[in-house]
Order: C-alpha cells, then sequence, then structure tokens
C-alpha cells in the first residue's frame, strides 16, 4: 500500500511525475488524510513550477485546477506561501511576476518595478503583487531622495502609483511612504497636506508617535508629529476647508500628546484664523507668543488673530513686532499691515513711513513691489501726504496695549532680588536670581541679567512679576515691577532649626528643622558664635539640581527662640551602659565621649538635651544627647 512517505520520497528523487501518480491514487483511497493532500499538493506545486518554466498552458490549468480543489491547511504557513506563490504564476503574466521578484534579489529595483506595472497595469496584479510592487516603488525612491540632486518628478509618480494600488493599512510599507513624503516636504513642488489626505492619517500605526533619541540624547519628533506640524502647516497657508477641518483634529490629537511642541501650537492658531475662529485662534496665539516673546513673527501672528475683532489690539501687536525686529528683509508684511491700521485711524503721515521703508527695500534689492502696497499708494491722499521720519516713538507709546493682552490672564507673584552670577565659560552672559513666592518655600529662578531692568536693587529687595511654566517646567518670565517692601527677603518665612553638628574644618554648620528640611550654612554667615543645640532662625527655599528638589539657606541666624520639641527636647532617664555607649528608656544615644566626660555608670538617671538624629547606616531616625 502507498504512503505519503513513499510520494515524498519519490519526489526527492527527482522524479516527479511516479510521485505525482501515486500521490493521485493515494488521495483517491478511503482512508486518506492530511497528509496524503500534503504531498499531493507539494507535487502539483513542483510540477505548475515546470510548466510554466517550459510554457505548457495546457497542463497549466490542470494542475492550478487540482491544487486550488486540495482544502486549506492554515496552521502550515510553508505550504499556503507555496501554494500562493504557484497560483500566482498560473496568471497570463506568472511569468513576468517571478522575473520581477528575481530581479527584486539582484537588487535590480527600477527593472523589477517596470515588471511589476505591466502586470499591475493588465490588471493581473494581487494584493500580494501589489505589495511587491509598492516595495520596488518605496526602494527606488528612498534611493533618489538620498541623492545630492534628488529627482522629486520621478519620486512623486512613484509615491501617486502606490496610492493607488491595493496594500495593507496600516503596515511598515505604508508608513515607509509616509517617512519618504516627510523628508522632500520641504520642495515647493510637494504638499504634505495633499499627500497626507490621500494617504488617510487614520492609518498611523503606534509606533508612529514614537519619538526618536540619538546616542548623544537628542530627541528628535516621531514620524507622526513631524508629518502633522508639516501638513498643518500647508493647510493653514491654503483656503481649502476640507483640508482645514481634515487636519484640525490631528493637531489637537498631537499638541496634546507632544505639548513641548510650540509648533504645532502655531499651526493650530493659523488653522483657526483661517477658518475665522478668532477667540479660540487667540488662546493658542498666546501660547505663541509667551515662547517666541523676542520675535517678531510671533506678535504679527497674535495681531492678525486680532485683526478680525479688534483693530487697536492689532495695531498695538504690529508696533510690539517692530520694536523686537527692525530688519526690512523680513519685516515688509507687517509693515503693511500696521500701515493699514494707521490709515483706518487716520494716522496717514506714519502709514506712508511704514510703506515707504517697504518700497525702499524691495528697490534695493530689485525686488517686485507688493499688491497691498500698490493699492495703498494708488490711493487719493498718499501722493498729498508728507511721509513721518520715524515711528519708533510710536511703536513704544502703543505696545501696552499688547503686552497687557498677553499676560491679563496671569496673576502677580510677589519676589525677591537675588544676586548676579555667572556660569563658568559663559563669563560675558552674567544671569540674575530672582525668588518667587509661588509656594509655602519659595522656589529659585535665573533670567539673563541683560533682562533685568532694576540692575541698583539691593539683593533681597521686592519685586513683583508675571509669568508661567512652560511645558518643560522652566519658569518663564514675562513682566517685572518692583515692589515695595519694608524689610529684604520679605517673601520668606523664618523657621526654628537646630544646629545638630559644627565642622570646625570645613567652616560649616549642619541644622535640621524637621526630617524633610535641613542644611548647611557656613559659618563666617553667622554673627554669633554657635554650637550644637544652638537654635537658628534660617530662611530657606527650593533648588532644583540634578540630585533632586534641596533646600538652600537665603538668610540665617542664631535665635533665642525654642525648636521644637520634635527636633530638641530635655529629657531625664535612666540610663543602661555596656560597651562605653549608653541608652536611655526612650532609647536616647549616649556617645563614648559623654560617658566618659560624666562618667556616667549603667543604670543611673541623668538630665539633657537630646536632638532628632538620623543615622545613615541604618537609614533610620533616633536621639542623640549633645549634652548632660
Amino acid at each position: 500500500m502507498i504512503t505519503s512517505k513513499e510520494v515524498f520520497a519519490k519526489r526527492k528523487e527527482g522524479a516527479l511525475d511516479d510521485a505525482y501518480q501515486m500521490a493521485l491514487q493515494l488521495t483517491n483511497q478511503s482512508s486518506v488524510d492530511d497528509w496524503d493532500f500534503k504531498a499531493l499538493a507539494w507535487c502539483l506545486i513542483d510540477l505548475i513550477k515546470r510548466e510554466v518554466k517550459a510554457e505548457n498552458q495546457q497542463n497549466l490549468i490542470l494542475y492550478r485546477q487540482q491544487l486550488e480543489g486540495i482544502k486549506a491547511f492554515p496552521a502550515d504557513d510553508v505550504l499556503q506561501r507555496g501554494i500562493r506563490n504557484v497560483l500566482s504564476l498560473c496568471n497570463p503574466h506568472g511569468q513576468l511576476i517571478s522575473q520581477a521578484k528575481a530581479l527584486s534579489k539582484e537588487n535590480k529595483h527600477e527593472e523589477a518595478a517596470n515588471l511589476y506595472r505591466k502586470v499591475w497595469m493588465a490588471s493581473s496584479a494581487d494584493r500580494e503583487t501589489q505589495t511587491s510592487f509598492g516595495w520596488e516603488l518605496y526602494k527606488i525612491s528612498k534611493e533618489l531622495v538620498a541623492k545630492e540632486n534628488s529627482n522629486l518628478g520621478i519620486i512623486k509618480r512613484n509615491m501617486n502609483d502606490y496610492l493607488k494600488l491595493d496594500v495593507e493599512k496600516p503596515s511598515l510599507l505604508h508608513s515607509c511612504f509616509l517617512q519618504l513624503a516627510a523628508k522632500i516636504t520641504s520642495q515647493d513642488q510637494f504638499n504634505m497636506m495633499v499627500f497626507s489626505y490621500q494617504w488617510n492619517l487614520e492609518y498611523l500605526r503606534p509606533e508612529d508617535f514614537e519619538r526618536y533619541r540619538d546616542n548623544n540624547g537628542k530627541d528628535f519628533p516621531s514620524l507622526a508629529e513631524k508629518v502633522i506640524q508639516q501638513a498643518s502647516k500647508k493647510a493653514a497657508s491654503s483656503d481649502n476647508l476640507e483640508y482645514l477641518n481634515y487636519i484640525l483634529p490631528y493637531v489637537d490629537s498631537a499638541i496634546n500628546q507632544y505639548p513641548d511642541n510650540i509648533w504645532l501650537k502655531l499651526n493650530k492658531a493659523k488653522l483657526l484664523l483661517a477658518l475665522d475662529k478668532y477667540d479660540n485662534a487667540f488662546i493658542f496665539g498666546l501660547d505663541v507668543v509667551k515662547s517666541k516673546i523676542n520675535d517678531y513673527w510671533a506678535w504679527e501672528l497674535l495681531g492678525d488673530i486680532c485683526a478680525g475683532t479688534n483693530l487697536s489690539n492689532a495695531l498695538s501687536c504690529y508696533c510690539k513686532a517692530l520694536l523686537c525686529s527692525t530688519d526690512d528683509k523680513f519685516t515688509g508684511k507687517v509693515r503693511l499691515k500696521l500701515a493699514q491700521c494707521l490709515i483706518s485711524i487716520g494716522e496717514l503721515t506714519r502709514a506712508k513711513y511704514e510703506v515707504e521703508r517697504v518700497l525702499a527695500f524691495r528697490e534695493k534689492e530689485s525686488q517686485h513691489i507688493p499688491e497691498d502696497a500698490m493699492r495703498i499708494i494708488s490711493q487719493e491722499w498718499y501722493a498729498a501726504t508728507q511721509e513721518n521720519t520715524s515711528n519708533l516713538d510710536y511703536y513704544r507709546a502703543h505696545t501696552s496695549v499688547a503686552e497687557s493682552l498677553l499676560f491679563s490672564t496671569l496673576q502677580w507673584i510677589n519676589a525677591n532680588v537675588g544676586g548676579k552670577f555667572t556660569i563658568p565659560g559663559k563669563e560675558d552672559k552674567p544671569k540674575r536670581k530672582i525668588f518667587l513666592k509661588i509656594s509655602a518655600d519659595p522656589i529659585e529662578i535665573s533670567i539673563s541679567e541683560s533682562k533685568f531692568p532694576y540692575k541698583k536693587l539691593i539683593d533681597g529687595a521686592g519685586l513683583r512679576i508675571k509669568g508661567e511654566f512652560d511645558s518643560n517646567q522652566r519658569f518663564q518670565v514675562y513682566v517685572i515691577e518692583e515692589r515695595h517692601s519694608i524689610k529684604p527677603w520679605d517673601i520668606f518665612t523664618v523657621e526654628i532649626g537646630v544646629i545638630d553638628h559644627v565642622n570646625m574644618e570645613r567652616g560649616v554648620i549642619h541644622f535640621i528643622v524637621n526630617r524633610n528640611i535641613d542644611g548647611v550654612v557656613p559659618i563666617r554667615d553667622l554673627e554669633e558664635e554657635c554650637k550644637e543645640g544652638d537654635a537658628i532662625a534660617v530662611k530657606l527655599f527650593k533648588h532644583t539640581s540634578k540630585k533632586g528638589i534641596e533646600h538652600r539657606v537665603i538668610h540665617a541666624a542664631i535665635t533665642n527662640l525654642t525648636p521644637s520639641e520634635l527636633i530638641r527636647r530635655e529629657f531625664f532617664e535612666e540610663v543602661h551602659v555596656t560597651n562605653g555607649m549608653g541608652f536611655t528608656k526612650s532609647n536616647i544615644f549616649i556617645s563614648p565621649p559623654l560617658i566618659t566626660e560624666y562618667q556616667v555608670i549603667d543604670g543611673q538617671k541623668i538630665s539633657g538635651v537630646a536632638i532628632l538624629n538620623y543615622n545613615r547606616k541604618k537609614s533610620s531616625w533616633g536621639w542623640r544627647a549633645i549634652s548632660i
């Protein structure tokens, strides 16, 4: 009786026709099993490959029908892949597909793609073949993008062909084409908004949202973040409502996921402005200006948003923009916008100054005159009006409205002036410490000394500040004003601690306020002599370093005030002495020097003063006597 093992053995010998006839007999028996059909399937796979090579269509049709009639074996991946491959060879273009696969393995991607394109154009490409075609298009395009002078026309054609294919989405291949698009979007002839709309951002994979960090610890935007930013920038500069409404939810999602990306917020503001949603655009416009407060274009954006609802606010923002930059290479548009505002309120001489400034630069650079400028100079009043010599004082006089817009939602924060300091290697850029009363313990921040307007104030003098933490938890200062204070360091609360160690060699004392607050003070900063157990009044602030959050001292002095009994207390207890050390019944530690000095014996009652003490070796708190 024939078995499947015999069929496989005969096939292995190369006697394919004999193996095939044996498999047919085997599968016609009543006791047939899965291995019998698998043996027949593998014989048919080999036969089809042979007939395709010989271009024998008559036998090919018979073998294909028999193979298609065999029931599926979904658990056998190898067999399933073999069946799919040979069935694809059975169509009229099977030979082309086989040749294309061979060329791809030889890295001849252009030739492989041409063969796949013929099959695809003949509507004979199944999903697997179309996917193979897509990979060839990607590999060709990737090589072109890597070249210094890439042929954008070929890349765009390949990308357009890919978008027409029936391939799995989401998938690695689909994301690879999006990555290609992100790399070429800086070129004027490519529109990321159009491409991402056709690509369909719903097919972004979870891994497309992961940011990349290089070996130096530098973060790079994720693919999704980059594409949404590029597409929304294009959409904001268009009048296409479909694109504007399409990309907006993706921008919202990206802002939530990447709150530190100010460019997404910039694009969100522009999208809302294009949709005439001025109130919502204003909120995001404020975020942009707060992050880019010294950049003219940020104030110009806020002016554009305000122009839809309040002309005075827009004028003030444009004035503020021109105080940030006077470079005519960049400020032409904002000057013409300010000119329109000035015309509307009758400030014609000042309006003409702005226009003439634009015209002079354009003439110098041999550039065409903007249409907005042409419309203004063609008006009847223009030729009869004498231009102003400068608008600088006008800018300064009209920026307060813009600044109040920016900080109107922020509360004043009381602060004290700190000292000036420099960072090693940056001695030419001194900085200034400022202490803010944001919580119970003030926090320390620093700003550039060039941005601090009250350089004659003494350390500890009063200030009030408007500012807020950014997405990286860095405090951004927007406005600083002098504040009258009766005494220095008035935002600090005095804490009463106890000195638990004096280090004469290092010239410092260590103090403790409670189990969460301790610190050191240079002995030279104390006006009086001190010893262990003395009470000390300290003013503290929170300082963030690589070690984490710690408390530092801004002022310290010996005091007659009594510390809390939680850190210093008197005792009168019996002591147990062993090996030269003593412990009271409440577990107060008596050190060997004290035992020796006072000749304390076991069982004796003693009185004294103890302070709270942290044992680093045991990582535990306890009490230590400092005097008997």
